[in-house]
């Protein structure tokens, strides 16, 4: 699995778009780790550091896109956010096992692919489309 940004994904809005580069960036440094081969400290370390940057940063971007939505009165507003919860929640999720379990490998592939499969897929249709509304509202301004 490789996840790399690429212009399809662009949205147009360059805070956005910005943001989206560093989750990005994160993610593929914890995809490109050779799980099989990796000391179990050095697994623990790189996972524990993506789910705290995840938890940290993915929320930041969330407000940042929900404080635009607001701003510029965007219609699909509550249908958005809920996507943001759902993630969220399935974020809590991979949390708790991980503090429960460490770092398996089935945790690391968890991550992973939630967050590659989540987050190519809500940039695509849900960023771009909030993109779409927002940008000529955003040029009068």
């Amino acid at each position: 699995m490789e996840i790399q940004w690429n212009n399809s994904l662009a949205t147009g809005v360059d805070t956005i778009d910005n943001q989206h580069k560093e989750i990005f960036a994160r993610i593929s440094a914890l995809i490109s780790l050779d799980i099989e081969n990796i000391e179990p400290a050095k697994k623990e370390a790189e996972l524990h550091k993506v789910l705290r940057f995840l938890g940290g940063y993915v929320l930041d971007h969330f407000k940042t896109e929900e404080e635009f939505m607001t701003k510029y009165h965007y219609p699909d507003y509550d249908g958005h956010k809920k996507e943001h919860m759902d993630f969220l929640k399935s974020y809590s999720s991979l949390v708790r096992m991980f503090e429960k379990d460490g770092a398996t490998d089935l945790i690391i592939t968890a991550t992973q692919n939630q967050a590659v499969d989540w987050l190519v897929k809500h940039i695509k249709v849900t960023d771009q489309k909030m993109a779409y509304f927002l940008k000529p509202r955003m040029s009068k301004t």
